[in-house]
C-alpha cells in the first residue's frame, strides 16, 4: 500500500512539473556527492540534493517531491556501500534511471575494524594491513552492502541499519574524493558527450584542488603528537580520515556504522573503560545527531564532547562546512584544536 500511494503522488505530480532541454539534470543523494558534481559540471549542469544541509543520512526519508526528482534526473549519484538505505524503493518504483555509485574504485575499509569490543586495540601494523578489504567494484567487495540497490529484498529493508563488511564513509580521505571526481566526469561525458571535454577539464582543475587540500589538512593536522591521534566517535564516520592521517579510531559510541542503533549499558561500560584505559582527550560527535549517549560517556571520563564535527552532509551557505573543501578543512581544524592541547 504503501509503495502504490508513493507511486500516485509521483505520477500526479510529475504532471506539474515541465521538461526542460539543459541544462543536464543531475540528482545526488547528498550534499557532498552534489557539491563534487557542481564542481565538475559548472554551468553545464542542475544538480539537487536528496538529503539536505546538516542532515542525518542514516535517518533520512524521501518524500514524493523526491521521487519526482529522481524519475526525471539524466543522471543519478549515489555513494553506495548500503549508505542509502531509503533508495532501494524509491529507485524502484521510478524506474528510469541507473544509478552510478561514484565510490567504484575505492580501497574500502572494513566496518567496525577498531570498535572498542576487540579484547585490546591494534597497532599501526594493523591499520595499515588489516583494514582494507577490496577495490569496490571488483567482484565479491562489500557484496554484503546492497541495500541501495533497486532489487534488495524486503528483509534487507527491514535490516537497513547493517552495511554488509565495508564502511560507506569514504568522502573523508580526500583522495578518495578524487575517484569520485573521475566516476562523476565519465559519467556526465556519458549523457552529454558534446561537452565531455568540458567535463574532464573541469574535473581536472577539481583534482588539483583536492590535492592541495591533502596537503592543507596534514599541516593542520601536524600540531597533533603521536600519541595523542586516537579517536572515538558518536558513530563510526572517520576511519578513512583516521586510515589516510594517520590517527586511530580506539572506539564509538554507536556501532554498525549508523546513528540509528543503540548499544546496549556494557557496550557503554566497555567503552567508558576504554576512554579512561587509553587516556581519550575527546569524543567527537556530529551537529547532524544527537550527542547524548556521548555525554554520557564523557561524563563518567571527565573528558570534552566535541559536537560540532560534519559527518554525511555539508551545512547551509551561512555555516563553515557549506562545500566539501570547507567540510574536510573546518573538521581538520576542529581535530586539531580539541587534541593537541
Amino acid at each position: 500500500m504503501k509503495r502504490l500511494i508513493l507511486l500516485l503522488l509521483v505520477m500526479l505530480l510529475s504532471v506539474t512539473v515541465s521538461a526542460q532541454d539543459a541544462p543536464l539534470k543531475v540528482v545526488a543523494t547528498t550534499t557532498i556527492i552534489a557539491d563534487v558534481a557542481r564542481n565538475v559540471g559548472g554551468d553545464l549542469v542542475e544538480v539537487t540534493s536528496l538529503v539536505p544541509p546538516d542532515a542525518d543520512t542514516h535517518a533520512f526519508q524521501p518524500s514524493p517531491e523526491d521521487a519526482v526528482r529522481v524519475s526525471e534526473a539524466d543522471v543519478l549519484l549515489v555513494n553506495g556501500v548500503g549508505l542509502e538505505v531509503f533508495l532501494g524503493e524509491l529507485v524502484e518504483i521510478v524506474g528510469t534511471v541507473e544509478p552510478l555509485v561514484v565510490s567504484n574504485g575505492i580501497e574500502m575499509l572494513a566496518l567496525g575494524e577498531h570498535h572498542h569490543d576487540e579484547e585490546e586495540h591494534k597497532g599501526e601494523e594493523a591499520h595499515e594491513e588489516g583494514e582494507i578489504v577490496g577495490v569496490l567494484g571488483d567482484e565479491g567487495v562489500c557484496e554484503e552492502a546492497h541495500h541501495d540497490e533497486p532489487e534488495a529484498t524486503e528483509e534487507a529493508h527491514e535490516d537497513e541499519h547493517e552495511h554488509g563488511s565495508c564502511d560507506p564513509h569514504v568522502w573523508t580521505d580526500p583522495h578518495n574524493m578524487i575517484v569520485w571526481t573521475g566516476n562523476i566526469a565519465d559519467a556526465f561525458a556519458a549523457a552529454d558527450p558534446a561537452n565531455a571535454d568540458t567535463y574532464r577539464a573541469n574535473a581536472a582543475a577539481y583534482v588539483e584542488q583536492l590535492e592541495a587540500l591533502d596537503t592543507e589538512v596534514a599541516e593542520i593536522l601536524s600540531v597533533i603528537p603521536a600519541e595523542r591521534r586516537i579517536l572515538v566517535t558518536n558513530h563510526e564516520f572517520l576511519a578513512y580520515f583516521a586510515h589516510r592521517y594517520e590517527f586511530e579510531v580506539v572506539g564509538v559510541v554507536i556501532t554498525g556504522g549508523t546513528t540509528l542503533a543503540e548499544p546496549d549499558p556494557q557496550e557503554l561500560a566497555d567503552l567508558i573503560a576504554l576512554v579512561e584505559a587509553e587516556g581519550v582527550p575527546a569524543i567527537f560527535a556530529e551537529v547532524s545527531s544527537t550527542a547524548d549517549l556521548a555525554e554520557v560517556v564523557a561524563a563518567e571520563t571527565g573528558i570534552n564532547v566535541v559536537t560540532t564535527l560534519y559527518s554525511e552532509s555539508l551545512s547551509d551557505a551561512n555555516d563553515p562546512a557549506a562545500t566539501y573543501l570547507d567540510y574536510l578543512r573546518y573538521n581538520a581544524q576542529t581535530i586539531a584544536e580539541a587534541l593537541s592541547d
